[in-house]
């Protein structure tokens, strides 16, 4: 897959984090926000702003599908599945933010080297 240097700017963030709860089921969107409140202890949140279209790029991009349900008499429930494609896609997200995690800690502990006068 192509890496895409959109990571740093936290597209791919929201996107790893979804993908990688939709391992465990399927959900619909305000569960997705909930679990990521509860899964981060509160830490993150991803507004409706920003959940909506990342759900929507996934499904344009063929990694999640989204099912219709019917819950009660009338309330339709949108529910996501994540597709093989996107656990694909979930491991180069994941294998990029390592990589950049690693960058970022080497820049950080990194002690210049203090020169004699």
């Amino acid at each position: 897959m192509k890496r895409d240097d959109s990571f740093k700017r936290g597209k791919n963030n929201i996107e790893m984090i979804l993908l990688n709860i939709l391992c465990d089921d399927d959900y619909y969107g305000y569960q997705l926000s909930q679990l990521v409140s509860e899964y981060s202890k509160n830490m993150i949140s991803i507004p409706e702003g920003s959940l909506y279209p990342a759900l929507y790029r996934l499904q344009e991009n063929g990694f999640i599908s989204a099912e219709k349900k019917l819950v009660g008499k009338r309330l339709e429930r949108i529910y996501y599945h994540i597709e093989p494609a996107g656990k694909e896609y979930l491991e180069t997200l994941i294998t990029d933010y390592n990589h950049l995690n690693q960058a970022i800690h080497n820049i950080l502990s990194h002690k210049p080297i203090q020169q004699e006068e």
